[in-house]
């Protein structure tokens, strides 16, 4: 197979593509059938790497940009070098099942393993999964093979049951920074940042990296910031806040609120985060210390919904739009196994607030997608906290109207039939395909169409 082409973002997010080319200030690059175009100042650097299909880096479920090394494939003393079991583009099962049935049980875990990192380079993380599951099952002391397996629970929102097998892998490898670095993702989804602080920093010490440090760095300071916080857990969430800052009858309104919003976009999605969510209360200066995010964030959802709520006494109209929007980026993390690009992402939250254009932006929309200024949404695919404050009002309302455009034409089941199709594996393009029958092109122009119809000019 040919070289891949690597796209390293400067939001820190990896492109892996088949082909990829510069063109007037673009980079376009192709995966598999599916081709997109992101503006070049979003990209730090481009590199040959492996082939294509190689598997994804393994992410934190609390952070969708988070991005740490994937481990290596086993020793080969540990497990043999695995038999062909991909073959015409899919996964041989019956090659599979004859090798359980061969009784050679080191080979058989090395073609399961192999199985999963297909599945895990293609998307399908549920499937890849089951199959890193099995070649546990036939080698179940085999670190790299737990380190993987850890990773995908990650990556599927299981940080809790990734926990224990990423320990376990720590214990028979204690100079793995791979799994040290992935335990330390599991225990930051799951909410125990000193646990995740210590794993990275002993990955650290086996081998820099980058990422990490910068993810030890965030932790470090939201441990130092939330040194003095009270937590009150009840129903989904564990509330983290400064008593100082944050009075009981806010808190319990938070609280209360957020429930509210809990079975209201579980009926809306059909679908729930797994585990508990955490919540954390700041005052402002310490929420942008914590998350380091733009002056024009109002909160973020990096797993924990982190809010900034100096001078706010009461849950009002504003607050609690914030809150359901925050909790929705969850339930779409859920449905789409953390895949979602970000003009999904926050074209369903903004839309479950719920939230509209309105005239004015409405019309102002439609004045640029007449005139092609718009930003094409398959370059918001990546996060949006390196956009500038413009940029980044322009592409919340881009996401907004074409969330809208799928609702109003085709309703809220087919806008939640394309999240799930993203999470079985499918590219955005594929899933859009499959359930409107649109490319990102046709999205596009049915957008540009259906703004001056609605709102106007």
């Amino acid at each position: 197979m040919a070289p891949a082409d690597t796209i390293r973002l400067k939001s820190g997010r990896t492109i892996v593509a088949d082909r990829v080319s510069e063109k007037d200030g673009r980079v376009y690059y192709e995966v598999g059938d599916n081709s997109y175009a992101i503006p070049r100042s979003l990209v730090e650097t481009i590199e040959t790497s492996g082939p294509p299909g190689s598997p994804e880096p393994v992410p934190a479920a609390a952070a969708p940009s988070a991005q740490v090394t994937p481990p290596q494939p086993p020793r080969k003393e540990a497990v043999e070098s695995a038999p062909a079991v991909v073959r015409d583009g899919r996964v041989d099962t019956d090659a599979l099942s004859a090798l359980e049935r061969a009784g050679n049980p080191s080979a058989t875990a090395a073609a399961f393993f192999a199985a999963g990192r297909y599945e895990q380079g293609r998307g399908n993380r549920e499937r890849a999964r089951s199959y890193l599951e099995r070649a546990l099952h036939f080698a179940p002391e085999n670190p790299e093979l737990l380190v993987q397996y850890a990773g995908a629970l990650v990556q599927l929102g299981r940080a809790a049951d990734a926990i224990p097998f990423a320990e376990r892998a720590t214990r028979l490898a204690t100079n793995s920074a791979e799994a040290f670095s992935v335990l330390g993702f599991a225990c930051y989804s799951a909410n125990r940042t000193p646990d995740a602080a210590a794993a990275w920093t002993r990955a650290l010490q086996l081998r820099p990296d980058e990422n990490v440090r910068n993810y030890l760095a965030k932790a470090q300071r939201e441990l130092h910031t939330e040194a003095d916080f009270t937590q009150a857990d009840s129903g989904h969430f564990s509330i983290h806040y400064e008593g100082a800052s944050t009075s009981d009858g806010l808190r319990q309104q938070v609280q209360q609120a957020l429930e509210a919003d809990y079975k209201e976009l579980e009926q809306q999605l059909g679908i729930a985060p797994q585990g508990t969510i955490a919540v954390a209360l700041y005052t402002d200066q310490a929420f942008f210390d914590v998350t380091q995010a733009p002056a024009w964030s109002g909160a973020l959802n990096d797993g924990k919904l982190r809010l900034p709520i100096q001078g706010v006494g009461q849950v009002g109209p504003e607050l609690a739009r914030v809150l359901k929007h925050e909790l929705a980026h969850s339930f779409i993390n859920q449905a789409t196994r953390g895949r979602c690009p970000q003009w999904l992402q926050e074209g369903v939250a903004q839309l479950l607030e719920p939230r509209t254009l309105g005239a004015t932006r409405g019309e102002r929309l439609a004045g640029l997608y007449q005139r092609g200024a718009q930003i094409p949404l398959n370059a918001l695919e990546a996060p949006f906290l390196m956009l500038s404050p413009f940029e980044a009002v322009l592409a919340y309302d881009e996401s907004l109207a074409a969330a809208e455009y799928i609702r109003d034409h085709y309703g809220m089941e087919p806008l939640r039939a394309i999240l799930l199709r993203i999470g079985e594996g499918s590219s955005t393009e594929t899933a859009l395909r499959a359930v409107i029958h649109a490319s990102y092109s046709d999205l596009e122009q049915r957008v540009a169409r259906y703004l001056p119809a609605k709102y106007g000019k």
